[in-house]
């Protein structure tokens, strides 16, 4: 009878400890609203004897829906993510003609997307940082070009033009989808037991719409690098 109470005390112990340890799982939920930074990057077969990147801006409005199992001070959030994405891919290309001539094209494509991705994350205290990928498939946009003309040096003419396009425009390119990969900063200042202000930073990167080169088979596009701020409205136990 003695071991029996025993062996009763050591597992209501344990079973005590082990609600205790994860008393902070749950469901966890965010909103965000994310501005940043896009440097185009030209990837690819380019024809050109000047190529370059050019900055842009993106920003959107994302749900992030999932789990988190908290172990302690530590939590592992396994988030799906939803939202709308505004990105912009910009870059340039110079052409030399006969008689000292350059054409000098700047090309800035902006799309709005439905985004849908993953997003882990590891949750120290109040601080995460999640690693995620997914893909933002175009709805629609548009792209402007701008001319710019020069004769040894001497700055001549100048045109420009804007093209827009929708998704049924968008699907008849080689690859018509972008995959994107992202790593995010947040800290939780917390107003109650499960609501917070996040505030953050994130990098990302997206493989952009691309058309196949016929020279050599490779896709020809546009990607971009983005690095920006983040503000969003946490719903999530308290590590």
């Amino acid at each position: 009878m003695r071991k029996m109470k025993r062996l009763l005390l050591i597992a209501a112990a344990l079973l005590i400890t082990n609600i205790s340890v994860f008393a902070a799982s749950g469901f966890e939920a965010i909103v965000n609203v994310p501005l940043g930074l896009s440097v185009g990057i030209p990837t690819g077969t380019y024809e050109a004897i000047d190529l370059g990147s050019m900055p842009g801006f993106d920003s959107g409005v994302t749900a992030q829906l999932g789990y988190m199992i908290g172990i302690g001070k530590i939590g592992v959030s396994i988030l799906g993510e939803l939202g709308y994405s505004y990105d912009s891919y910009r870059y340039y290309y110079s052409e030399e003609l006969v008689n000292f001539a350059k054409i000098k094209t700047t090309r800035s494509l902006y799309t709005h997307s439905f985004q849908i991705g993953l997003l882990p994350k590891i949750n120290i205290g109040q601080f995460a940082i999640g690693v995620g990928a997914g893909v933002k498939i175009p709805v629609s946009g548009y792209t402007i070009s701008k001319v710019e003309g020069s004769v040894a040096g001497v700055e001549g003419s100048s045109s420009s033009g804007k093209t827009e396009f929708k998704r049924k425009d968008i699907e008849k390119m080689d690859r018509n989808v972008i995959p994107y990969m992202k790593v995010t900063f947040d800290y939780s200042f917390f107003f109650g037991n499960k609501m917070a202000l996040n505030v953050g930073a994130y990098l990302g990167y997206d493989f952009g719409l691309a058309e196949k080169s016929y020279i050599d088979n490779e896709y020809t596009g546009v990607d971009s690098f983005d690095i920006g701020l983040q503000l969003g409205l946490r719903f999530a136990p308290k590590l």
